[in-house]
Parts: structure tokens; sequence; C-alpha cells
């Protein structure tokens, strides 16, 4: 009678856990419901903000015409229209834009933390509720969208509502292909005489590729800055460029004036920065930036050198600071180490650019050599790389708040170093080193 009576408590109770759980499901749902719409009002406030942009630029042209006919157009009369309820309108966008990736930051550690429980529920070999009913995520899949003797080294990259890729094959050299669906890609005419792309940044509403130029044109093979000028709009899905000229304009004073190659490269308001990078034999921990009002290359002011020696880290920016994962070593031209650590230079608005630092976070237990990395939701996303000399499917979060680690679905093919990109509910995952040979043709992506 008493282990009756013990049962039906414990049913009661599993009975009452289902309860709150059947609960918090509806909360989360309405949750999603509701940041979907708010990311909804988003994209219209930002096409609002666009058509405005272009009304303004019309409202400019057109006082200029009239201050020209009049005879009254002066080097003052011509200063730029900028009302102040534009600027207003932007205080605002950015205001929501905050809270809705504070939204979406929180709902998606939600629907990871889920997914690591129904981990555990299966590792116990206990029958989890939630996961018999519905996986909150599916499987990696494979897709095709580079040629097969791809380098290992890919360059992803989104930019406004395209996602821009950039790599080198054996059979075509430097090559460059964008989509908005994942599904139909276009090629895009390369800078002239591109020996190597090393990079591939959008920035302030422009694309820029960073790149070595032919033996030819370039003994020396520093790295120049490219600037993005086609029309998006006007070129259709998977098909080849036509166009004879390349749409790419070269900065002013482009040529990097080091030796930098593989740098972690990323933008801070009128500067491009190169961190760390590699000179033929040594990896650096130089720090230098392009300025984009004067168009030069300058000592870095907002950036201090590394700590310490590194090159091809994966740059993630969240919240404005920045984080440096992955990478590695080179001593002499010899493999040296990969860091199990990531490199983060906090930016806060209270301290001036000379007090920042940058401070090495160790990987917690994690011990991989070489992930891939990226912003995703507000976390930082690592996927892939070398333990124990096996390249591994490995695939976890760090929650910046709680600094926890949970996992996410393992890669479908081992890699070390993919690029790693989150676009149109996707996480996507170019090229990685997989092999003994450093030529394949890996893409893969997770719907997130």
């Amino acid at each position: 009678a008493d282990n009756e009576q013990q049962l039906a408590d414990n049913e009661q109770q599993l009975a009452e856990k289902d309860r709150r759980l059947d609960e918090k499901d509806l909360q989360l749902i309405e949750k999603d419901m509701l940041i979907s719409s708010e990311r909804q009002s988003v994209q219209d406030l930002q096409r609002a903000l666009t058509s405005r942009d272009r009304e303004l630029a019309q409202l400019q042209e057109t006082l200029d015409e009239v201050l020209r006919s009049t005879g009254a157009h002066t080097e003052k009369s011509s200063a730029r229209v900028q009302p102040q309820a534009r600027k207003l309108l932007s205080f605002r966008l950015e205001g929501r834009l905050e809270s809705i990736e504070a939204q979406q930051h929180s709902a998606f550690m939600d629907k990871v933390r889920r997914y690591n429980r129904q981990l555990d529920s299966s590792r116990r070999g206990a029958v989890s509720r939630l996961f018999t009913e519905k996986a909150e995520f599916g499987e990696w899949e494979s897709f095709e969208c580079l040629p097969k003797d791809t380098d290992y080294c890919c360059y992803a990259t989104v930019h406004g509502e395209e996602l821009f890729l950039a790599s080198r094959s054996r059979s075509q050299g430097c090559f460059i292909r964008s989509t908005t669906d994942v599904t139909h890609w276009r090629t895009i005419q390369p800078p002239p005489h591109v020996h190597y792309p090393y990079g591939l940044l959008s920035h302030n509403n422009q694309l820029y590729v960073f790149c070595t130029l032919k033996a030819s044109h370039d003994p020396d093979r520093h790295l120049h800055v490219f600037q993005y000028t086609g029309d998006q709009d006007a070129l259709s899905h998977n098909t080849t460029q036509s166009s004879s000229t390349p749409p790419w304009r070269q900065l002013p004073n482009a040529r990097c004036p080091v030796q930098q190659w593989v740098p972690a490269i990323f933008g801070d308001g009128n500067r491009l920065v190169l961190a760390g990078g590699w000179d033929g034999s040594n990896s650096l921990p130089l720090v230098t930036e392009y300025c984009l009002d004067t168009n030069q290359w300058v000592e870095s002011t907002r950036y201090p050198d590394l700590p310490s020696p590194l090159q091809q880290a994966h740059p993630v920016k969240v919240k404005g600071d920045v984080h440096l994962v992955g990478g590695l070593v080179i001593v002499d031209g010899k493999f040296s180490s990969c860091p199990t650590s990531i490199t983060t230079c906090e930016i806060k608005p209270d301290h001036d650019e000379k007090s920042r630092t940058w401070r090495t976070n160790i990987l917690p237990s994690l011990s991989l050599l070489g992930p891939g990395a990226c912003n995703l939701f507000g976390s930082v996303a690592v996927a892939g790389g070398d333990k124990d000399g096996k390249h591994v499917l490995d695939v976890f979060v760090l929650d910046l708040k709680s600094r926890e680690w949970p996992r996410l679905p393992f890669l479908k093919t081992a890699c070390c170093a993919p690029s790693l990109v989150v676009f149109k509910h996707h996480l996507l995952a170019f090229g990685g080193f997989n092999s003994k040979s450093q030529w394949s043709d890996l893409s893969q992506k997770l719907e997130i």
C-alpha cells in the first residue's frame, strides 16, 4: 500500500511537472512570435530610414540646383540637409534594435539550454517528453556552392541582404560569390590582378575585400584593400557577371605598408583594423589600421598590439567588444602552437581608447585548437577545430553573461578553422581543413 501511494504521488508530481513544462512551452512560443513581429517591425523601420535617406538626397540635389540657378550657391549654403527628425529616428531605431537583440539572445539561449537538457536525458537513457515530441535543432546538412578544389581558407560575410563568399581554387584562382538564399549563387568578378584573398568585411554599409596582388603588380605581395561598387539589385542570380570592368575600387594608398598576411579583420568607426597576421616567417602581434577619412594606413591608436603573436584568428564583435577566437602561431616558418583561448578587447563607453587592453580567456575544458567562430544572437559560436591531433565535430555556444558553454548539434563533417556566419536563420560553415590536403569543398548548414 505504501509503495502504491508513493507511485501515485510520483505520478502526480510528474503530471505537475508536465503541466509546468507545457506552460513554459506556450510562453516560449508566444515569446518567439513576439520576437518575429518585432524583427519585422525593425526591418520596416530600416526600409523607412533608407527611403528617408533617398528623399533627403533628392531634396539636397534640388536645393543645390535652385541655389545654383539663383546664383546664391556658396560653400556655406551647400551644407547637407540633416533634419533633427532623422537623428531622432536613428536613436529610436538603435534603441529598438538593442532591445530586440537582447530578446533574441535570451530566447535563443533558452532554446540551446532545452536542447542540452534533451542531450542529457538521452545520455541517461531517460525518456524525455520534449525530446520525443520535438527536437530543438535538426542536423547539419551539406550543400554545394564551392569548387571541388577550393582552398580551406574561406571568408564569408553578410552585406545587406546578401551573403558574400571569397576564396581561391586551383582551377579558378581567386573567386567571389554571393547569394540571397544559399541556393542560387552568382559569381562576381574579383578585383584585377588578385593573387589571394585574405578577408571580406562589411562595415558602415560598404563591402571591402583584402587581398594580395600577383607578383607582376606587387612583388612583395602586401595586402591591398578594394571597395565593392557593384549594383547588387541589377545583377541576376545564378549567373556570372558579364561586365568587363570588375565592380571594385581600389582605395587610395590601399597597399598595407607592412607584410601582414592572414590577419583578423574588423571595422571600428572610420577605421579598418588588422590584428595579428603573418610576415612569411613568423606570426605577428601587430595591430594596424586604415583610416577611411584620410585614406592612409596609420599606427593603431584604438587597439594596442596583441599580447602574443597570432594569425588566422576569427574576429567576433559582440556589443562592441572584439573577441579573437582560434588561430595559430608560426615561428621561423614552422608551426608552433594553436591557442586554446579567446583574446578579448573590451570597448567600454566610459574608457578612453588609450586604456584599452587585450585579455585572454581560457576556453573552459574545451582544449579546441583552431575552431571557427562567429556572433550568434549575442553569443560566441565556435565550431570544429583540432583536439588531441584529430579534427572534431564539436559546436559550442559561449554565453558571455553566464559563462556557460552549451552544445549545438555536431557538424556533419569534421574540420578545423571553418568560416562561420549566420544568414537567413541558418548557421553556415564554409571551408576548413579536414584532411592532409588543403583543398576541399566543405559547405555545411544548420537551421537555427
